[in-house]
């Protein structure tokens, strides 16, 4: 069958979790699910994200000019 890969984004200080299957585990899997499902969320309700805390997971590491 192969890889499945979970991107789950949690906010420990307003309780709500977010997370998307991907099939493989890339710097667009990680920007796809705060474009997708993240940013549209908070920005309904009118929050700002100030900050994001990652597990320095390779999918968030690389030079800005060579990220995909």
């Amino acid at each position: 069958m192969g890889w499945f890969y979970l991107q789950a984004v949690v906010d420990t200080f307003g309780g709500s979790a977010f997370g998307k299957l991907y099939t493989i585990k890339r710097q667009e899997t990680a920007a796809d699910i705060l474009n997708d499902k993240v940013l549209p969320f908070y920005s309904s309700h009118d929050i700002v994200i100030v900050a994001v805390l990652t597990d320095n997971g390779t999918q968030y590491k690389g030079r800005p000019m060579n990220h995909l």
